[in-house]
């Protein structure tokens, strides 16, 4: 086993990769099943010391051939088992071999779920396995399973045993997170040779459990960024970065420096009744280390806003020629939290397009403005930030279609804005055109109000602070989702607010944690 790689591939370009194994070793990938089924088997006796015994869930495909390897080194281990399969796989595949080699040796296979009666129910009353292995689907799906498949499922998920998924869980789009229906609930996945995208983003996050990478010899970095454009799911590459993957990235304070080398932000936000909005956003900018901060939000917010953080300037919203002007005085601007959907904000948006010399963050209403005038589409010098609504709103389709395919609706987003594209969710989708980035961190703890005001603080403050706009991104998403995992350890995901959140900012973007 191996520490997880930044590099991801689809499941098309993992195919590329088994075919120019197969190429060399006789024509098939049998050894890389025997290489999978034993790193399954090591990570049951990682997680689970002594088991008593072990059901395998074996499919007709090749996750099947990887449990029946996994079921033979339990029947040569001695260990108490049960193999459930639900068909027998096609003659002449991989899985097929490993299937006669497993009855050769004296292996037992079941073709029908047992009958325990009142499971159903919802009751378990007889002795559980200590541990399950689902081989049943791999990485091919793209609908729900179905029949006696999704039957097979669901009592795997009855059972409420500790489950190892093989690849990927059954009932998971490999390229993409999405669940279309019933889903293998895993306590860990053991991913062969490659990772893919659909572990780390959407509905996947809370059924993958634990991931473990499994090379299997093959280093598929070789292969990184060389498949042609428009020939797989997505065009440009996919990485995956987490906190620990950008401390080098981190803005550094020079000795000698002053507020005014630290970036001048300006935050437009917060018309009357969301100043919340506004002093999030600045607070954030602020904590990530701007040296000086403006708030260009309703007068009504004046008050609230120096009270709750003395530290920030206010500009008031209504006075477009004061607006204007602190857009000539900042480096960077963040627009949007709060700001509502009005022909002053429109304005607004106006006097930006014509600064190009700045980068400017869009958030919130400032993207929805952009869905609802549909002007000013593409930029460079824009950072968006929208979650699945927004991108919803702004590519015309719906929420649900953002969801089934998070990777494809960012690249979409940004071929129609440009610039550097940010889609919030579980597994945070960053593009620039480049890449695609997924940011692996991050806790339900940032399911509250504020949180995305919180993010468009950061990530403006580094802009500010000179990083360059993907990386500033990337790095904020990355400080913004470690923060959120850190407040919901201390003391619970459920009840934490966005200024328990911007307590570790500080400490994140110092390297302190």
């Amino acid at each position: 086993m191996q520490s997880l790689p930044f590099e991801i591939f689809t499941s098309d370009e993992v195919k590329v990769i088994e075919s120019d194994f197969a190429k060399d070793n006789n024509g098939h990938c049998y050894d890389l099943m025997l290489k999978a089924g034993h790193a399954v088997f090591d990570a049951i006796f990682n997680y689970v010391e002594r088991p008593k015994e072990v059901w395998v869930f074996c499919g007709k495909g090749n996750n099947g051939g990887d449990g029946y390897v996994v079921a033979n080194l339990l029947l040569e281990s001695q260990i108490p088992y049960r193999v459930f399969a639900i068909g027998v796989p096609h003659e002449g595949s991989e899985a097929s071999i490993a299937y006669e080699y497993f009855i050769k040796q004296g292996g037992v296979i079941e073709y029908e779920l047992p009958n325990f009666g009142n499971i159903d129910d919802g009751i378990i009353d007889f002795p559980k396995p200590d541990v399950i292995v689902d081989a049943l689907l791999g990485t091919g799906i793209e609908s729900a399973p179905q029949g006696n498949m999704s039957k097979w499922v669901a009592f795997i998920n009855q059972l409420d045993t500790f489950t190892i998924s093989v690849d990927i869980p059954t009932g998971v789009v490999a390229d993409t997170g999405f669940v279309p229906g019933v889903c293998v609930c895993a306590d860990v996945t053991v991913c062969m040779l490659a990772l893919k995208p659909g572990l780390f983003t959407s509905d996947a996050v809370d059924l993958v459990g634990d991931i473990v990478f499994a090379p299997l010899d093959i280093d598929a970095r070789a292969y990184y960024n060389l498949f042609e454009d428009g020939m797989y799911r997505y065009p440009l590459p996919i990485v995956r970065i987490s906190y620990d993957d950008v401390l080098n990235q981190l803005p550094v304070r020079a000795l000698n420096a002053n507020k005014g080398d630290n970036g001048k932000v300006l935050v437009i936000a917060g018309d009357v009744g969301m100043g919340g909005a506004a002093i999030i956003c600045g607070r954030g900018a602020l904590r990530t280390g701007s040296g000086l901060v403006k708030v260009a939000t309703a007068r009504e917010n004046f008050a609230p806003l120096l009270s709750n953080q003395a530290e920030l300037m206010t500009v008031d919203l209504d006075d477009l020629n004061a607006v204007r002007k602190a857009i000539a005085w900042a480096d960077v601007v963040a627009v949007g939290p709060g700001l509502g959907v009005t022909e002053k904000s429109a304005a607004i948006l106006s006097i930006l397009d014509d600064n190009e010399d700045k980068v400017f963050v869009y958030d919130a209403d400032a993207l929805n403005l952009l869905a609802h005038y549909e002007q000013n589409y593409y930029k460079e010098n824009r950072v968006i930030t929208p979650h699945p609504g927004e991108a919803a709103r702004l590519l015309g389709c719906t929420v649900d279609e953002v969801n089934s395919d998070r990777l494809l609706a960012c690249y979409k987003l940004w071929q129609k804005y440009g610039g550097v594209v940010l889609l919030k969710g579980a597994g945070t989708i960053i593009c620039n055109g480049q890449r695609l980035t997924i940011i692996n961190d991050g806790s339900p703890a940032l399911a509250v109000g504020g949180s995305g005001d919180l993010l468009t603080g950061v990530i403006v403050s580094l802009l500010g602070q000179g990083l360059e706009n993907e990386i500033a991104t990337i790095v904020g998403a990355a400080i913004h989702a470690r923060a959120g995992k850190l407040a919901g350890l201390d003391g619970g995901v459920i009840g934490t607010l966005s200024c328990d959140v911007t307590n570790y900012v500080r400490k994140l973007v110092n390297g302190k944690c």
